[in-house]
Parts: C-alpha cells; structure tokens; sequence
C-alpha cells in the first residue's frame, strides 16, 4: 500500500521577515537617520527640556515650538540662548515653529480690521527675532501657517465628461470689505421660473436637473443684491423728499433764484440782490407753508446725501480704472451743480446768513440726476458675442472696465491680499535687521476647509508675498531688482506638510493628485513636515502609518536638487499624545535607515521589534530583561532606594516579587 509522504502541516505558510528590505512600517524612500527630527511639544515653554529629550534620542534636526501664542510668550530669552549652545555642541540643525497667528488679522470673530493685522505681524516678528538667536550666523526655518481663522473653500475633483476644472469649488465663503460680514457661498443647482427647459433636464448634458450656480458666481450675485439695494435706498429716499415738498414750488414762484436769511426776515434774489417780500406778511400763509415743506425736505435730504456719499464712496473704492475715471468727472459735476461756481447758483450756494430757499427742489433733481448717471457707470454693460466680451453698443474691450462695485470678495482672495502684505512686511523687517542672516520664513499650506489648502494657492501666496518684499527691498535699501528677485526667493519659501496635502482625499482625490499638487509647489519648498493620516481629518501620525503617498511626494521633492538642504521634521503629535511613545525610531523605521553609517544594512525598519537580549544590561549578575519583568533589580529601582528610575514610590522597581 503507497501512502503520501508529503505533509504540508510542519511547514510554516510564511508571513514578512525581518531579513526582508521592506519589513516593519517602511515607506519604500530610504534616508537616513542624520536628516530626520521631531518637534518640541506645543503644551509647554519648557523648549529647553524638550531640546535635551530630543538629543538624548539622537536626532539631527529639531523643531523649537512656539505653537500656541501665550505659552510661547514664556519662554525666556536665556532659554533661545541655552537651547543654541546645546544644538550646536550636539550637531543638531534647528527650526522654529512660529505661533498659530493668522497674518492676514483673522481671529474667531472674523477679520480683525487693519489693526488686528499690524498687531499679528507685530506677534510674528517677535518669533522671528526669537529664532534668529537659535542660529544668528545661519539662515533658520521659521514656519508660520499660510492662515489661522481664515475660513477656506472645500474643493472636489471636477467630472470631466462635464468639461469642469480639476479643481471644482463646494463650498467657501465671502466678505464684505467694508463691514467684515461674511456670508456663505456654495454649488448648487436650482430650478428656476424663467427656465422652464431645465426643470426636467439638466444644465450640461448629463448633469443634475436646473441651473447650475457655482460658488465663485454666488460672489457677484451677493455684490449685484448690495448695490441693486444700496440704490434704490437713496432712490427712495429722494422720492418721498419729493413727496415732502408736493406743490411747494407752485405756491413759491418767483422765488427760484432767492435765498433767506436764517433769522427769516430777510428774503433777497442773489442774482440782481434785490430784496423781496417777506413771508410773514399779509397774506402770504400758502407761502409761508411751502417754505416749511421746503425745510422739511432738506433735513430729510441731509440723509440721502450721506447715503449716496456711501454708495460713491463703494463704487470708486472697489471699481476698476475705468469707472474710476468716470465717478471722477461725475464727481466735478455734481459739486458745480451742488455748490455752484462764479457764474452759477448752485442748491446749496448760501452765504454765512442766508440759505437757499429752492435749494431742496434743486438737490432733489441733482441727486436723481447723478445716481441715474452713476448706475450707467456701475452696471454690467458687458454681452459676450462670438466667445468675447464687448459693451452693449458693440465696441470691443480689453480688460473688464464695467460692472457692479466688488464689495464682497471670496475670503480667500481678501486674505491672500492681506496676508502677502504680512509676510512681505515680515521677510522685510527680518532682512533689514538680520541681512544675510535673516530666518527664511517658510509659509506652511494648510488642510481642505482652512485657506490656501492647494498648491495653486500657496504658490500665488508666495509669489505675492515675494512681489512685496522685492519692492520694499528696491525703495528701502536701494537694492537692483536682479539681486531683490534672489533676496526674496532666499527668504521666502514654504513649509510642505504632506499630511495636510493628503486631507484632500476625503473629497475624493487620489494619490496621484496629492503628488501632483507637490510637483506645483516643489520649486518653492524650503522645509518638510512629515507625518500621515488616512485622508479625512490631520491625526498626526508617524510616517507609514496611514496612507499618505509620502514616496512619490518625497521623490517629487528630490527633483528639485535641493532635497538635502530641506529639513525634515516629524509632527506625530496625535500618535505620541494616544500612546505615549517617541516617534524618532518608528520615523527611522519608516524611511528605513541604515543602522551604521557605512549607510548599509541592516535598517532600523528590520530591527524596531527586536527584543533585546535577556542577559543584557549588566550581564548574568544583573540581567535588566529579568528586572524589567519581576521587579527587584536596581536598575527598576526608585532614585530614592539607590537606583536609576526617577519619581518611584514602590520599594520594588518594574512588577513585585512575589
């Protein structure tokens, strides 16, 4: 009888091996141990005790935190000073991270105004003088988030076989830029009463039923709704004036060019200065009535005139070139027609004693006049034909020189004005004090939901912020604007969260977005915060435990030939707080780095779960393993009772004897 002798059950079905290359949480990018670092903890001043933890783990680059503004106001100045020497002894390249201030003045009340945004850069200059004494003969990372309060967009990949972008926007918000009221703005499709072809059908062929309005155009209608209502206030407003004054000026005739003295008495033509009747004779009770309405017009009128200084004010501060230079000349008429010149009597052209009686009649026909003149200035006299804009009576244009004042503005779009501002002013300030030797201010790119989440962004923010610097550098300090270009691309630069970048995922983009989005911004990166999450919320995990593509982003920066020179800090802070370890060896582990520095196997991903040895420690006599596990050794004994463990209570280190 044959029997089979092979059996398959003694054999172990496999499973990974701590021999194999990609073994423990490997990322598939090699560096090693000399480039990589971690943070101070953002809950304490105490950056000097974090420094010395820091260099007892052996890193070579570590991030002095001044996250969180008050705790970092505590710091003392010995301590930046301390913290340098230390550094420097050990070999350690440092960072700064500067506090959590949004530069364009944001707060949780909103826009702060132009002060709240001086008083921002005056807090972020301060971290800058800080850092600069961690390295006063180098150029330190100080890293500022791109905004902190600024509301931002939610972005979602466009569908294609729609023809829309890349990039489509969801939701986001507006301001206003007189008040600092923000309004919500978002994509939607509606149905409408006046298209009644989309009620069962969509827009686009394919899409949703109605009529698409997108986020950005939410924008025009909210500026559209302010003027259209701004005007007809004032309109109403010069109707019931008119409503005032009724039949006044029938019972007033002959008094059009005539002004009264204030006491009353005294009523003169001011053309040929001859006296006329007075309205408190005899006979005179109908004129006496038309004059009060006349007076009670003007108090009213007083109103609408401040209102449509308002509304002037709107139109020529947030109007393009072209209406500029119409609400200018629009402006010279008014005040001739108002106040009159040398040969004419305006509605108001009164001396010290006298006013004029017809003038609330004239200033009514002014103002109506002049807001009538100035929505022909104010209204979208654009129609596309053929692909192109041209004016209604079909003179071709440039550039758009009409439309509604752009009172709200996208938040983003606002904030990106006023934070390249910020930083410029800082980069400046910074190099005027420091020169050569300023930090370089590396603006990190935040998550969806916050602004300038997009490499798009960021790189515009820079460029911005760049363009400001080299035009302060040219008219403060004399400098070519060749040699101001090289000042501002030293200085200025940005921070590459790859955990941030990633939360784009949760809107349904992928990795080969996330990489894309970093080959945008390589060209500017200056610094790299390394850390991972799964791609819905920033949980600071240590590199290779989600599912950042952090390979290719890591690749795409190397292109840049300057990868050496980026630090590379860790920020697993969400790890560290829920299980209490340091991220440097599972860091290591994640970019497999070498042991030796032959840069050679084995790697640190191989050996991270390799127990030590049992009689390790001091040998036989004294084995650590054994103590470890059942208490009684003095190298798990309190300080107090002669051994090495600190702050003990128990007489026994590690578990008692039984």
């Amino acid at each position: 009888m044959a029997y089979n002798t092979t059996n398959y059950e003694s054999f172990y079905g496999g499973g990974t091996s701590s021999l194999s290359p990609d073994y423990g949480n490997f990322t598939g990018y090699r560096m090693s141990a000399a480039q990589l670092g971690f943070p101070g903890s953002p809950q304490t001043a105490n950056q000097l005790g974090e420094t010395v933890n820091a260099i007892k783990q052996g890193v070579k680059a570590f991030e002095v935190t001044m996250l969180m503004p008050e705790t970092a106001e505590v710091i003392p100045t010995q301590h930046f000073q301390e913290m340098r020497a230390l550094m420097k002894l050990s070999g350690v390249k440092p960072s700064v991270h500067g506090p959590l201030i949004d530069a364009a003045g944001f707060n949780d009340k909103g826009w702060g105004g132009e002060e709240g945004q001086a008083d921002n850069e005056r807090r972020m200059f301060d971290a800058i003088e800080k850092a600069h004494i961690l390295d006063p003969k180098g150029n330190i990372p100080i890293v500022f988030h791109s905004s902190n309060g600024t509301p931002g967009a939610e972005w979602k990949p466009g569908d294609k076989s729609l023809g829309e972008d890349k990039f489509v926007m969801e939701k986001g918000s507006a301001i206003n830029r007189e008040t600092g009221q923000m309004i919500a703005i978002k994509r939607e499709y509606k149905f409408r009463l006046d298209q009644p072809e989309y009620l069962e059908k969509g827009q686009v062929k394919g899409g949703p039923k109605g009529v698409l309005f997108d986020a950005e155009g939410t924008v025009g209608s909210a500026n559209l709704g302010e003027w259209e209502n701004k005007m007809t206030e004032i309109a109403q407003m010069n109707k019931h004036a008119e409503e005032i004054i009724g039949a006044a000026p029938i019972n007033l005739e002959g008094y059009e060019n005539a002004a009264i003295r204030k006491d009353g008495e005294v009523i003169v033509d001011m053309r040929t200065g001859k006296t006329l009747a007075p309205f408190n004779s005899e006979g005179r009770e109908n004129q006496v009535e038309a004059y009060n309405k006349m007076r009670k017009a003007g108090l009213f009128l007083e109103n609408s005139e401040l209102s449509f200084n308002t509304a002037f004010h709107q139109a020529y501060k947030y109007g393009t070139d072209k209406q500029k230079k119409e609400l200018k000349e629009l402006s010279k008429e008014y005040t001739t027609a108002m106040y009159g010149d040398k040969k004419t009597l305006g509605a108001k052209q009164v001396d010290e004693k006298f006013i004029s009686i017809y003038g609330p009649q004239k200033r009514i026909h002014i103002l109506n006049a002049t807001l009538e003149k100035m929505g022909e200035i104010t209204e979208n006299k654009m129609v596309v034909k053929d692909g192109e804009y041209v004016l209604k009576n079909g003179k071709r244009f440039k550039d758009k020189d009409y439309g509604t004042p752009q009172i709200f503005q996208e938040t983003e779009k606002f904030a990106m004005g006023k934070a390249s501002q910020t930083f410029g002013n800082l980069a400046m300030k910074s190099y005027d004090k420091f020169e050569e030797n300023a930090p370089v201010i590396a603006i990190e790119n935040m998550f969806q939901g916050m602004a300038f989440s997009r490499a798009e962004d960021m790189k515009k923010l820079v460029e911005m912020s760049r363009k400001n610097f080299i035009k302060q550098l040219i008219s403060k300090k004399g400098i070519d604007e060749k040699k101001a270009k090289s000042i501002a691309d030293k200085h200025l630069g940005v921070t590459w969260d790859v955990g941030h970048i990633n939360v784009m995922k949760k809107k349904g983009f992928t990795d080969k977005d996330v990489i894309e989005q970093t080959k945008k911004i390589a060209p500017m990166v200056k610094h790299i915060h390394l850390t991972d999450n799964f791609g819905y919320a920033d949980t600071h995990l240590a590199p290779g435990m989600g599912n950042v593509p952090i390979k290719g982003i890591l690749e795409e920066l190397e292109k840049t030939g300057r990868f050496d020179e980026m630090r590379k800090i860790t920020e697993a802070g969400g790890f560290v707080q829920q299980f209490k370890k340091s991220p440097h060896p599972m860091t290591m582990a994640a970019f497999g780095s070498p042991i030796y520095g032959m840069k050679s196997a084995p790697y640190w991903n191989q050996v991270m779960d390799i127990q030590g040895s049992y009689f390790g420690g001091y040998g036989t006599v004294s084995p650590s393993q054994h103590h470890s596990m059942y208490g009684s050794g003095f190298t798990t004994m309190p300080v107090e009772l002669g051994g090495q463990m600190p702050g003990g209570q128990s007489r026994f280190g590690g578990t008692p004897m039984a």
